[in-house]
Parts: structure tokens; C-alpha cells; sequence
């Protein structure tokens, strides 16, 4: 096997994905996979349409062009606000896309206008998260602007939590969602009928009963290929957390003392370490670094290995404890291995990484 690798658990996600499309079925909700987590890899989304997801959406052109190509049978989603400069690919490539700029939207109209296409559009509203998104105090100047639109056609109003100020969904800023649905549909004359909630945070409110009517869509990736909840800090007591896992190769592993040996400024990434004198320890040296994945956000699988520090190409990990409980023919050397369970930074750095290879089993 290549090194370092990330693995992936199909039959594991499979079966999260299937837990939370009949937690959010009971709610009427419709699940749309998200793909960016593993860099719009096709074999996801075909999972996703296997546990009954409603659609694939990625925040990447490229990512949903790849699910084009491979066949992906579940309608794309662009999550991203579209740049200008790429409008051609999003008529081409996304089925709909979440807009928040009324100068886009009619950039957007005029282009499929004029290449006799259509495309669906949810706004996005700024629920206060502060990241993208019209305030709700903007409904009556946005269904003032885009009363002329005549190729794209308005689907409802779609929201992001806990993304960029980490504010977490409630019943209330729901509620105000729906509400902003409701306005603009009164104002505009038409059906809007998606009411549509971004990230694994907004499980909570559906698994208490909490969602209001009117919320129709969740957007997840998080959750169902890890199990685990950032924005809560939890585990997802129902889905497996298992599915993924980093490996990576020793290349050297030796006793070395636990403080550098001479002044010490800033290393290469800006930061200034600090030790403590624990003696002389085992360290082993690793093949995958910052580069590759975000060392912060993985945690050593085997008990008794800690992280010590990592460069852009070196991950140095501390094995002396868990090398006291094996034999000296059991001990980590050159050629072994170490694995890591990630949290979603790190599995979208290896995703990312073309030095990390990906392999789903």
C-alpha cells in the first residue's frame, strides 16, 4: 500500500447516511450530500444516492463536474457563491446554486437567456452567521429587483450555520427563515417551496423534534462521513465516528531528548514551540506533514502515541508509551505504520493533498 493513505469505509458511511435520511424523512426533510469533504469524490455521492439522498451539492465547479462526468444520478447543487467570471460553468454544470447578490443573479439570467437555458436559484439569507447572504430586512428590496428575471427561476431561501462566527441554529433563527420564504413568496407571487438549512449542526435541532415546519432541506457532510458534530463538540451518539482513518509511515525512530538543544526562535510555520523536560524519549518520525493534513485536527488511534510537533513534510509523534507495553519485535521502527482518526479540517487537507492517497474499502 502507498503511503500515507487515507481510508475510507464505504459500508461505515453507508450506514450513517442511511440513520440521517430516516431521521430527517420523519421530519419531512429531504438530505442533499455534501462531497467538498472528500473533494467531490464521485464514490461518496454514489453513496449518498444509494441511502436515498435528494441531491449531491459541493462549494467547487470542478467537484461538480466531476459527479458529472462519472454519472452521479442525483441533481447538483453549487454552494458556493458563484463568482462572475465562472457563470458559463454554473448553467452547465449545477442544476441550482445559492446566490446572494442581486447583480449576479440577473448576470446569471441574461447568460442562460441568451443560451436558452434555465437554472434554479435559492437565496441565501444571513441568519447571523455573518458570512454570505441578503439580511432579512432586504425581502421587499429583493423581490423588488428580481420581479424581471426570465431564466432563472427562484426555488426559496437557504442558509448556512455555525460556518464563519460559529453561531448555532435554534428554532428561532429557523422560524425567521421560513418567515423570509414566506415574504418573499407573497411579494413575488410564486411558489418558493425550499426552505434549505446548511451543516451537521442543524441534526440536533431535527433529532430533538425542534426543526419548524417550513424547513424542508438539510445540506451534511460532517456527520454522516465522521460522526461527530464541531459546531456541538460531540459525537453523534447514533452514527459511527469510525470511517475514515489516516495512516502514515515511520521513516526514523529513535531516542532524542524531550527539549531542542540550543536557543530556539520561530520555526517554519511562524510558531514558537514549548517543551517540557520529560527526559529522553522515543520519537518517531512520520511521512505525512502540514502539507498534507491539518495535524491539529488528528488524533492517534493506537493508546500511548501523542503528537509532538510537525513540519510541511514531517509529523513527529512521541511512541514511548506505547512501546513499553509491546515487544521489542513490536515496537514502531522504520517501515511500520501509525494511524490517526481525523476530524473534518484534517479529512479535507488529505482530500485535498495530492500526495495522500485515497482509498475507499
Amino acid at each position: 500500500m502507498k503511503y500515507p493513505v487515507m481510508i475510507v469505509n464505504e459500508a461505515k458511511i453507508l450506514q450513517n447516511a442511511l440513520r440521517v435520511a430516516e431521521l430527517c424523512r420523519k421530519s419531512n426533510i429531504d438530505v442533499w450530500g455534501v462531497t467538498k469533504g472528500l473533494s467531490g469524490d464521485p464514490r461518496l455521492a454514489f453513496i449518498y444516492r444509494d441511502a436515498g439522498f435528494k441531491g449531491a451539492a459541493d462549494s467547487r465547479l470542478a467537484n461538480l463536474e466531476k459527479l458529472k462526468d462519472s454519472g452521479v444520478p442525483l441533481p447538483r447543487q453549487l454552494m458556493r457563491i458563484a463568482m462572475r467570471t465562472e457563470l458559463a460553468g454554473v448553467i452547465r454544470t449545477a442544476d441550482v446554486s445559492l446566490q446572494s447578490e442581486i447583480d449576479t443573479i440577473k448576470a446569471l439570467d441574461e447568460l442562460c437567456v441568451s443560451e436558452g437555458m434555465s437554472h434554479d436559484v435559492l437565496l441565501m439569507m444571513d441568519m447571523g452567521d455573518l458570512r454570505e447572504g441578503f439580511r432579512p430586512e432586504e425581502t421587499e428590496d429583493i423581490s423588488r429587483a428580481l420581479r424581471s428575471l426570465r431564466a432563472v427561476r427562484l426555488k426559496g431561501v437557504a442558509a448556512n450555520y455555525a460556518c464563519a462566527s460559529g453561531v448555532l441554529p435554534s428554532r428561532k433563527n429557523m422560524e425567521n427563515l421560513v418567515r423570509c420564504r414566506d415574504r418573499l413568496a407573497e411579494s413575488l407571487e410564486t411558489e418558493l417551496p425550499a426552505v434549505s438549512v446548511g451543516g451537521t449542526c442543524c441534526l440536533k435541532i431535527i433529532e430533538d423534534g425542534d426543526a419548524p415546519d417550513g424547513v424542508n432541506q438539510l445540506r451534511i457532510c460532517e456527520g454522516v462521513i465522521l460522526g461527530t458534530d464541531t459546531a456541538f463538540g460531540r459525537k453523534i451518539p447514533y452514527l459511527d465516528d469510525g470511517a475514515i482513518t489516516i495512516t502514515a509511515e515511520i521513516v526514523e525512530c529513535r531516542y532524542k531528548p524531550s527539549v531542542p538543544d540550543g536557543d530556539t526562535g520561530y520555526q517554519a510555520f511562524g510558531e514558537k514551540p514549548v517543551f517540557m523536560d520529560r527526559g529522553m524519549r522515543k520519537r518517531a518520525l512520520l511521512a505525512i506533514g502540514r502539507q498534507d493534513v491539518n495535524v491539529g485536527r488528528i488524533t492517534p488511534v493506537e493508546h500511548g502515541v501523542s503528537i509532538i510537533t510537525a513540519s510541511s513534510d514531517h509529523l513527529i509523534v512521541d511512541v514511548t508509551d506505547a512501546d513499553s507495553e509491546k515487544s521489542p519485535e513490536e515496537g514502531h521502527r522504520p517501515g511500520g505504520t501509525i494511524s490517526f482518526k481525523p476530524l473534518y479540517p484534517a479529512v479535507l487537507a488529505c482530500s485535498t493533498s495530492e500526495y495522500v492517497e485515497k482509498r475507499f474499502e
